[in-house]
């Protein structure tokens, strides 16, 4: 047989003086309906000590009252409790834990109080992240479900609402301020999305900066290394032909011809080289204190799991030789990494020095550490392309490399747990090799 059910009222559980006023409805209801004193006594304590529950664990709800049929002809009174959300989701519950399970749930007052006294009784959700969701229907003795009934339910919800229009107007109001209080959090959400959105688009560009300076040096170099030196010997040994003379006429001409093509690449050499130039000038001398900062400031990684980030300083400042906006690329790779592996509500322990090996970043975090293949990985010098599909520390890891810096990651043992990632960052950048002379520290080269 489908189940029916004819709605009286329902009321907001939202503050605790809303309590109260659920015991008085139900207790109007079942005596309106004839239901003996000790059911009537019976339905509106278990009303009142479910709307307690719904406000100590989930934040309030609320509640419903209906007339149903039960039996072939019988009828009854339902009450249907929903929780506003799940338990412990706007902070810590006022009146108990939350339970973990369903067993420890079915054992929370008063839920086996109302599964041993009514005819039926269902519950839902109420852990793993769900509110929570239960009825009980008691039958009044002598109720028939036939259409005097009905009639007599018709003025029965008139005289429930008689007296609650100030309750009516309260729980309106509150409703209102749950709605003022979604838009609110939606608009913030939109707000953390909009300042994401813009720190990808400044990644992307950011990135397109990286592989632009990458191209440029690479063709520098490799202009210098291969071209340079056979064309200064083809234009060397054309002039020296030229000087000694008694050249034919026509084989003369062929070679100040070569003379004027190796002018012409020398030229070509040259405008590389300014590209390079141009190149170092990006980088400068930076505080490496304030670049960690900044990003700290626009990681919404960290914010929006709740991790909070202790950042110790030796000293300040801490100078490198930097592009600051692609190293603020890396910075940030590390950071985002740091708080995805991190607990939720967890700490990401930051920690800059410097000494006589350089400058040094540390970054801890509490996860459960790197797979031994990403240890592996990161162990290798950056190579000159990044690996298919791992756009996160090995792009750190390239990043470095293009400021001649290195990045390592070791796994914590426990209790700590966690991985830290340290970059160290050189006293003096270095030229194929050779280290620069004490008294030209943090100077570009190419």
């Amino acid at each position: 047989m489908k189940p029916q059910s004819h709605h009286l009222l329902t009321l907001l559980v939202e503050r605790d003086d809303d309590i109260p006023r659920v015991r008085d409805k139900v207790k109007l209801a079942g005596r309106a309906f004839g239901c003996p004193r000790l059911q009537v006594t019976r339905l509106a304590t278990a009303a009142s000590e479910s709307a307690r529950l719904l406000q100590g664990l989930y934040q309030g709800g609320k509640m419903r009252l209906s007339l149903v049929r039960m039996g072939e002809d019988g009828a009854g009174l339902e009450l249907l409790f929903r929780g506003r959300m799940a338990c412990g989701r706007a902070g810590p519950p006022r009146d108990a834990s939350c339970p973990v399970n369903r067993e420890q749930l079915l054992q929370t007052p008063p839920l086996p109080i109302l599964a041993a006294l009514f005819e039926r009784f269902e519950v839902k959700g109420g852990t793993g992240g769900a509110a929570i969701t239960f009825l009980f229907q008691s039958q009044v003795p002598g109720l028939a479900w036939d259409g005097e009934m009905l009639k007599r339910a018709r003025a029965i919800r008139r005289e429930l609402f008689a007296d609650t229009e100030e309750s009516y107007l309260e729980n309106l109001r509150a409703k209102h301020d749950e709605v003022l209080q979604l838009l609110r959090e939606k608009t913030e959400q939109n707000r953390i999305l909009d300042q994401a959105n813009n720190e990808l688009l400044q990644l992307s560009n950011d990135l397109e900066e990286l592989a632009r300076e990458r191209t440029i040096i690479e063709m520098s170099l490799k202009v210098a290394d291969r071209i340079r030196n056979p064309t200064t010997v083809i234009g060397g040994l054309a002039r020296q032909l030229v000087r000694k003379g008694g050249l034919p006429g026509p084989v003369e001409r062929k070679i100040r011809r070569i003379m004027e093509q190796a002018d012409q690449i020398e030229k070509i050499v040259e405008q590389f080289h300014r590209m390079a130039d141009e190149r170092r000038s990006l980088f400068g001398r930076e505080d490496l204190v304030q670049l960690v900062r900044e990003c700290l400031q626009s990681c919404h990684a960290l914010a929006r799991k709740s991790v909070t980030p202790l950042l110790t300083v030796a000293r300040e400042p801490v100078p490198v030789l930097a592009n600051r906006h692609v190293l603020k690329v890396a910075i940030l790779n590390v950071l985002r990494h740091a708080a995805n592996a991190t607990p939720e509500g967890g700490e990401v322990r930051i920690h800059i020095s410097s000494g006589r090996q350089g400058a040094e970043l540390s970054v801890t975090d509490q996860g459960r550490g790197l797979d031994a293949d990403t240890l592996a990985e990161l162990a290798r010098p950056a190579g000159g392309t990044l690996p298919a599909g791992r756009s996160g520390l090995m792009l750190v890891r390239q990043i470095l490399a293009e400021h001649q810096a290195v990045l390592e990651a070791e796994n914590l043992d426990p209790p700590e747990h966690g991985t830290r990632l340290v970059m160290r960052f050189p006293v003096f950048w270095q030229e194929h090799g050779k280290e620069q002379p004490a008294s030209s520290p943090l100077t570009a080269t190419t």
